[in-house]
């Protein structure tokens, strides 16, 4: 399974050969392309081959590209790979309001848990606060309890003032890592065959990942962990780097440890079982762990 995620830093030239990713600079450096899920790319003088990006897509490889400020705006996936394209389009179609909402109560419940374990991992105050509102989302979340403890948590977690609307420093972190979490799930939405616009929550006309939105929800703790362990909120290379290394962290599904990047792959293919049972009892949501690298066998 791929588990390694390239962040292109420096002016290159990206090629292929023998089906190694070739990255020129001034050294030339080689890469399985079997070990990649995705590369990242920030650096304005970056050239890729029309081979390479040809074998991207059939590799099923995310690309990201960066806008002037170097946060993730634009993602390159696989079009139209999976074998049942027009099925899995059908069955999106298909699937009903009830159905929809109950997942998505599913993943409120989770991203607020998430949340609390993080403000517990951190020794903030409000963990059991958070614990005590996922208990009372209700289907669709009509009451909102999403927005509700997200209000609390960000006060818990940096200040009261705090807002995610601010243009500060702790929000440009967390966009970055936002972006790339948004991303691992686009691709791995796209390599199960669903179209990713096609919400169950999120519903933006204007949006071609309203689906990786609903799904990416659970994981934004994550990156929030991340943000709220720095003593300074530095904007270098480095601190980018972390956050992308932020996928190969641990989480954990049913008591076992995963990479986030196979988290998401395991949470995607529990939807689609979700989705062809008709039953939400089958959907699988990563929860939060300390952050630690994993360690593949």
């Amino acid at each position: 399974m791929a588990w390694r995620h390239i962040m292109i830093t420096n002016n290159a030239k990206l090629s292929m050969k023998n089906s190694q990713l070739v990255i020129h600079q001034d050294e030339t450096i080689t890469i399985p392309l079997q070990d990649i899920a995705s590369i990242l790319i920030e650096a304005k003088g970056v050239s890729i081959t029309a081979a390479l990006l040809s074998r991207l897509a059939e590799d099923r490889i995310a690309l990201f590209t960066c806008d002037q400020k170097l946060v993730p705006n634009g993602i390159w996936t696989s079009f139209h790979q999976h074998s049942r394209q027009l099925s899995v389009l059908n069955m999106q179609l298909s699937l009903s309001k009830p159905f929809k909402k109950r997942i998505w109560q599913q993943i409120v419940q989770k991203k607020i848990l998430n949340q609390s374990a993080c403000l517990e991992y951190l020794d903030r105050e409000g963990a059991e606060e958070l614990r005590h509102i996922a208990k009372t989302v209700e289907s669709g979340d009509n009451s909102n309890r999403e927005a509700y403890a997200a209000k609390q948590y960000f006060g818990y977690l940096f200040k009261q003032s705090f807002t995610r609307r601010s243009d500060d420093p702790i929000n440009r972190l967390l966009n970055y890592g936002y972006a790339i979490m948004r991303g691992a799930v686009a691709r791995s939405l796209t390599n199960y065959g669903f179209h990713p616009c096609l919400g169950v929550y999120h519903d933006n006309q204007l949006n071609s990942f309203n689906l990786a939105d609903d799904f990416m929800e659970v994981l934004r703790p994550i990156v929030d962990f991340n943000v709220a362990l720095r003593q300074d909120e530095e904007w270098s290379v480095s601190t980018r780097a972390e956050l992308v290394n932020l996928l190969n962290m641990d989480v954990s599904i049913q008591g076992e440890k995963y990479a986030v990047t196979t988290a998401v792959e395991n949470m995607v293919k529990s939807y689609v079982a979700c989705c062809r049972q008709q039953d939400p009892a089958y959907f699988k949501l990563p929860d939060l762990l300390p952050l630690r690298v994993h360690q593949y066998e």
